[in-house]
């Protein structure tokens, strides 16, 4: 039987932390106005595929077949935000000639790859997604007594509510043409990207660092 409470819980969790501001959100804006609906799916699909990635670890963790040690996820989070602090500078450093290229060569297999794998790598090395699947994400595996059951209902309804929500995203910002509106919503995408990862990192380092 499922803990119908625990499970209205864990869906509005999930819309909370989609629906508001991340480096996931952000780079699937960021994906829409440079490439189109089709490059934000690819980019959608590179952050589920990480996603998917950490639930699988967290499974693993409540299941007690490994430990995480919380100084080694301080650690963990601290690294990825890193990794967004360079993605948040490439994205101002973009120029808004390239943007008009990228709109125009939408179709491009290679270029969806490296959407993938952009989308991949914010998603697998963002600070938010971390703390929410290693640290918050287990306390909801108890909306039933099969651990199994658990793991693919949560599962499932992530997958749903996450390529749901984002590609409403997607779908809006992908409408825009204008070549300045563009390079503003680049230029702030970089921006918010860069403040959030930015806050994650000095988080993170003051808890390692400072006593």
């Amino acid at each position: 039987m499922l803990n119908g409470y625990l499970l209205l819980s864990y869906i509005l969790a999930i819309l909370l932390f989609l629906g508001t501001p991340g480096p996931v959100t952000v780079m699937v804006v960021n994906s829409s106005i440079k490439g189109g609906f089709l490059s934000a799916l690819a980019t959608i699909a590179g952050t589920n595929t990480a996603s998917l990635i950490l639930i699988t670890i967290s499974f693993i963790v409540i299941s007690g077949v490994i430990s995480v040690n919380e100084s080694y996820l301080t650690w963990l989070t601290m690294i990825g935000a890193l990794y967004i602090i360079y993605f948040a500078i490439n994205i101002l450093r973009t120029k808004s000639e390239e943007l008009h290229i990228c709109q125009h060569d939408t179709n491009n297999k290679k270029q969806l790859i490296e959407y993938f794998t952009q989308g991949f790598l914010v998603g697998i090395s963002n600070p938010k997604d971390i703390l929410f699947f290693i640290a918050f994400f287990p306390t909801f595996f108890a909306i039933s007594n099969k651990p199994i059951i658990s793991m693919v209902i949560l599962t499932g309804i992530w997958i749903v509510l996450d390529y749901g929500i984002l590609s409403i995203y997607a779908k809006i910002f992908s409408t825009i043409k204008k070549s300045s509106v563009i390079n503003a919503i680049n230029k702030l995408c970089g921006v918010i990207l860069l403040m959030i990862a930015l806050y994650a990192f000095f988080s993170t380092f003051s808890k390692i660092f400072m006593f």
